[in-house]
């Protein structure tokens, strides 16, 4: 049996330059990883890939994985699983080498760390007027609370109408807007400083998968976008790593995003494997290109798990989305 844990930011400090960015610092990381070592044995994307294969792996299985392609990540987490000898997957995204921008999912996160929700809000209101873009109503509570129970509630409201009322091409026009007028003529110097460069990428050879290459809803922006997505992605990574990867996660993660037929664009790019974010355990690998994931914060040792190390592999469901 095989759990997957994803991380995204590991910082010295969340104090700066963007507090409202939520992870870990490197301490807090190494606890966490502590925990997790209570609960199984951490293995390898390669030794995943074998079991993929027909091969075997250990009954209670880790796999650390980490999404965004993010430079923090190799200067800050991966010190921290060098020293405990544990093994994890990095999933890149291309386009920020590649066309010197930070990706819009990031636009957002910088520009909630330096404007409030509300003022986030109102300037996306001004750009929505005039880019002609329809914001649509108030965003219901409850709903917003559900798909983003670890912010406030105003925070989670914004998040919610950026991420599920807006089409992608309409979120990337108001990001962009809205970036260049809170960070003017600094996207390519920022997008240096956030993302690992190529140089860092073939340090990771062996351990680095696709996340696509602009980090866009793929289930949601038709089957030749899609496509190209993560062809392109395969392609420029298998150029700076002299070989293609072999894993992709889908960016979001969710059902609607993880569709079917995305899996057959991922298999066809020549993955062995791709993630989801279903919280569940991976059992069988019937699909391994559906293959599920959990959040850092709900795994043992994060901030919302209700169980100990112990129970991990009997509290994590069977699959739903797909069998698995």
């Amino acid at each position: 049996m095989l759990v997957a844990v994803n991380f995204h930011y590991v910082r010295p400090s969340f104090d700066a330059p963007h507090p409202s960015i939520h992870g870990l610092t490197p301490p807090q990381f190494e606890a966490q990883l502590g925990v997790l070592s209570q609960a199984g044995i951490f293995v390898s994307a390669s030794e995943v890939r074998e079991r993929v294969r027909g091969g075997k792996l250990p009954e209670r299985s880790i796999l650390i994985t980490f999404d965004d392609g993010l430079r923090e990540q190799f200067d800050h987490a991966l010190p921290v699983l060098n020293k405990l000898g544990i093994p994890a997957l990095f999933f890149i995204n291309t386009a920020p080498n590649v066309e010197e921008r930070v990706l819009t999912v990031h636009q957002i996160h910088l520009l909630r760390s330096v404007v409030s929700p509300a003022g986030f809000l109102a300037m996306l209101q001004r750009a929505a007027a005039t880019k002609g873009i329809e914001m649509g109503g108030d965003v219901p509570a409850d709903l917003a609370r559900a798909q983003y129970p670890y912010d406030t509630e105003e925070a989670a409201r914004l998040k919610y109408l950026l991420n599920a009322c807006l089409t992608e091409v309409q979120r990337s026009v108001l990001a962009d807007q809205c970036f260049a007028e809170v960070f003017p003529g600094r996207e390519a110097k920022m997008a240096c400083e956030l993302y690992m460069d190529p140089g860092q990428i073939r340090a990771l050879e062996g351990s680095i998968g696709s996340h696509t290459h602009a980090h866009l809803a793929l289930g949601l922006i038709g089957e030749a976008a899609a496509r190209s997505e993560i062809e392109s992605s395969m392609t420029y990574l298998e150029g700076w790593l002299g070989r293609r990867p072999f894993a992709v996660s889908y960016p979001y993660g969710s059902r609607e995003i993880c569709t079917k037929r995305v899996g057959e664009l991922a298999a066809a790019s020549g993955a062995d494997f791709a993630f989801t974010m279903e919280r569940a355990a991976n059992r069988i690998f019937a699909s391994p290109h559906h293959l599920t994931r959990i959040d850092c914060n709900d795994a043992p040792g994060g901030k919302s798990c209700k169980f100990g190390p112990e129970e991990l592999f009997d509290a994590l469901p069977e699959p739903s989305w797909f069998p698995n």
